[in-house]
């Protein structure tokens, strides 16, 4: 059995909080908590976070006249009515966590605090050590950022649905007819839009892909399936900037003899190449190579 590292929620959110705010330039960081000290745990009415702060840092900065009155126990019990009763008793240098009303929960030694990794924050009411936080989102990335990412576009002709039988009998120097002709433009198998061809080359048009399903009837048995033939002029790998640019009326060179190296594949699989040519009028393929054993088609 695999060995896997476990990695809880909390403590991963806790992580990327920490890193996000350290990033930004707050003082965040992942430690452990201090085995002195009182502390108070309080958490936000809405549930986004849980922590513990300690009372008479919080009181020295909120109401530094009571703190001086106030000492021991007395001034911690002091905080923590103060800060239920506060409209917003910590002022978070960070725009993630709002200020709000807070629930005050019960006090602790420092050797009482969970003895694992939080995520200590500073605050100008002392530090305020994190046990639960909803990790903040990430900045947003510039839109084009992946722009240098490589996109497979085949340039279709069409396809054609014939027997396994008819399938079998292929040979060399037959023509295969392109039933559904379709200058469509595919990504990863979905069509991403139109293209028209000429002798300088490939003028591609963006459109949204439509689909539209239909009943099929019921096949008595497997030689019965169709297989789904397609045809392929050729396959061009662009970036995603280049894609933007071809949507907008950029010209893709046709590779040279692309029109004798048209690909023909049965449900996905290469099977041969050929030729196109027009055959009474229909556009079809002349079988140049055909997949007859194991070997692939080079």
């Amino acid at each position: 059995m695999l060995k896997l590292r476990r990695v809880e929620g909390e403590t991963l959110a806790l992580r990327q909080a920490a890193e996000i705010w350290a990033g930004q330039g707050w003082e965040a960081e992942i430690a452990y908590p201090p085995r002195h000290g009182r502390w108070l745990e309080v958490a936000d009415e809405d549930g986004r976070w849980q922590g513990w702060l300690e009372p008479r840092a919080w009181l020295e900065s909120m109401a530094p006249d009571l703190a001086v009155l106030a000492s021991g126990a007395g001034a911690e019990r002091q905080a923590g009515r103060l800060i239920a009763a506060s409209p917003a008793p910590l002022h978070w240098p960070m725009p993630d966590l709002p200020r709000g009303r807070l629930r005050a929960g019960a006090e602790r030694d420092g050797g009482e605090l969970p003895q694992r990794p939080l995520l200590r924050v500073a605050t100008p009411q002392g530090p305020v050590w994190l046990a639960r936080v909803e990790a903040p989102r990430p900045a947003a990335m510039p839109a084009r950022r992946f722009d240098w990412l490589s996109a497979p576009l085949a340039f279709g002709l069409g396809h054609s649905h014939i027997s396994q039988a008819l399938l079998r009998s292929v040979r060399g120097g037959d023509v295969l007819l392109v039933q559904q002709t379709a200058s469509l433009v595919a990504c990863h198998g979905r069509t991403v839009g139109r293209y028209q061809r000429s002798d300088e080359g490939i003028i591609m048009e963006w459109q949204m892909e439509e689909a539209a399903e239909r009943d099929e009837p019921a096949l008595a048995d497997i030689e019965q399936l169709p297989v789904r033939l397609e045809f392929v002029l050729q396959q061009s790998r662009v970036t995603l900037a280049e894609l933007r640019q071809l949507c907008q009326g950029r010209l893709l060179p046709l590779q040279a003899g692309a029109e004798r190296q048209v690909e023909v594949r049965a449900n996905g699989a290469l099977l041969g190449r050929g030729e196109l040519v027009q055959l009474d009028g229909q556009l079809g393929v002349e079988v140049t190579q055909w997949r007859d054993g194991p070997d692939d088609v080079e």
